[in-house]
């Protein structure tokens, strides 16, 4: 049994690792296509935005597919899906192919992510749950690390190659994880998703993943484009990425067992307070080589609240009979959310006001959602 589960947590962590790895593999290409297409902050916040619109529009429906059809048969659509629009994505010629590959991958990624996470959670104990979720972050963290690697090393070759192979390597991973037993069976409710809404505090910990999420949306988008500014180059722009987010891929287990043992709400705190502080920090900061420590603080901060608060969405809909899958479905679309409204409203902000703007509206948000986790009684609610 103990083998099975190291099979099933390495066939779901190489997965999130490929849907990872294909979302932020755009970030160091920022620069170049904003150039080749003469794009504004605003176009540029769209195109990177619309990999979130896909899995916010796919979160909720992938939940549903996923809790009708099993977590496997559901992570496989959603690789073979992922791997089509990454084709598309590599021989797309305008924005409007680009942006509508993009689209579709955010989609595949809804689907990918609700039926792995549901996999994972379903086949383990809840005492040693938050651990297998950041042991899967972790590997979500790691895609992070190579996708920038891998659009760096396309943008010095050829981008178009370089998607072709990856989506070659996601229809690989597709055929591995078909010839890999299923699990246990989710709960099963006709009346799901109206119970699913009126659950004022399932949703409450579905919102907790939308600060980060919009947060490092934010970053994704002004960040190369601040480095660029400053004569920083794509290999120095990825680096800056890489290595904020190494330190991710340590803590995500860590923090995830630090939550099995002292609760989820003691590290979700601790992130919140720390996205506000670098949120302002971001807000007042020029120096480049700053600006290159403070993402490697927002990338902590995303994590400390990230993989607890998905183990307390897992929590809460065990609690209430919520099939685990639409429950990560709602979360994959707060998530998506985040992302895609990040890159959009902060680029539209920052080229009407300045870059300042979407910064402290971010720390505004995460303060907002610190003193609402901070209610005496909040803890104690199923």
């Amino acid at each position: 049994m103990l083998g099975l589960m190291r099979r099933l947590l390495v066939v779901v962590s190489v997965t999130v690792f490929a849907d990872t790895m294909l979302f932020s593999a755009i970030v160091p290409l920022i620069p170049g296509l904003t150039d080749d297409y003469d794009l504004s902050k605003f176009g540029a916040g769209l195109l990177v935005g619309a990999y979130g619109a896909g899995a916010m529009l796919g979160g909720i429906p992938a939940g549903l597919l996923a809790s009708r059809i099993g977590p496997k048969r559901t992570v496989i659509i959603g690789l073979l899906t992922l791997a089509a629009a990454t084709l598309a994505f590599a021989f797309g010629s305008s924005t409007a192919g680009l942006g509508v590959a993009r689209f579709v991958q955010g989609v595949a990624s809804a689907v990918t992510w609700s039926g792995a996470l549901a996999w994972i959670t379903l086949a383990t104990p809840r005492e040693s749950r938050g651990k297998a979720l950041g042991t899967v972050f972790s590997f979500a963290v790691l895609g992070f690390i190579v996708g920038p690697a891998v659009g760096a090393v396309g943008e010095l070759t050829s981008v178009r190659a370089t998607f072709i192979a990856i989506g070659l390597a996601t229809l690989l991973v597709a055929f591995f994880t078909a010839s890999f037993p299923g699990g246990p069976e989710d709960v099963r409710h006709p009346d799901a998703l109206r119970r699913t809404v009126r659950d004022i505090n399932f949703l409450s910990a579905v919102w907790l993943t939308v600060v980060p999420a919009l947060f490092l949306g934010v970053l994704d988008l002004l960040v190369p484009l601040s480095l660029d500014s400053a004569d920083w180059g794509t290999i120095a722009i990825a680096a800056t990425f890489i290595v904020a987010a190494l330190v991710e891929v340590a803590l995500a287990p860590i923090i995830g067992g630090f939550s099995d043992r002292r609760g989820r709400l003691a590290p979700i705190r601790a992130g919140l307070l720390l996205l506000i502080g670098v949120a302002l920090g971001f807000a007042i900061i020029a120096s480049p080589f700053l600006v290159a420590v403070l993402v490697a603080g927002g990338s902590v901060a995303a994590s400390v609240i990230y993989t607890p608060s998905t183990a307390l969405v897992s929590d809460r809909a065990e609690a209430k009979q919520i099939p685990q899958a639409l429950a990560f479905g709602f979360m994959n679309t707060a998530w998506a959310t985040g992302v895609m409204v990040g890159p959009v409203v902060g680029g539209a902000l920052a080229g009407a006001i300045g870059d300042p703007a979407p910064y402290v509206l971010c720390a505004g948000l995460g303060l907002a959602t610190l003193l609402f986790v901070s209610r005496p009684g909040y803890a104690s609610r199923p």
